[in-house]
């Protein structure tokens, strides 16, 4: 019997797949607290909350529905939450900066 006992994945897809996963982690970690700080606000903008939820919710699901071997999707994943963290990260900076 002779049966195919390598990866099912390259090493690159492994890798690609781990950093979009960290990618939707980092964009879910953001909007909770967000959702935690508009909670904490003395008349809380529900609408917001709602919709950062929802985000939140897709985000999931997107996570869940990865596929380490889908190598467009991954990438494509990993660009769009990259560019939602970058873009957090650099409105959080311009506060700093002044």
């Amino acid at each position: 019997m002779s049966g195919g006992t390598g990866p099912l994945w390259t090493q690159d897809q492994a890798i690609a797949y781990e950093a979009a996963l960290e990618a939707i982690n980092d964009v879910i970690a953001g909007y909770s607290e967000q959702i935690a700080l508009e909670q904490e606000r003395p008349a809380p903008n529900t609408s917001r909350i709602e919709w950062l939820e929802m985000r939140t919710d897709q985000a999931t699901a997107i996570m869940h529905s990865l596929n380490v071997t889908d190598t467009e999707n991954v990438r494509q994943v990993l660009s769009e939450y990259s560019a939602i963290v970058r873009a957090r990260d650099a409105a959080e900076a311009v506060p700093l900066a002044a």
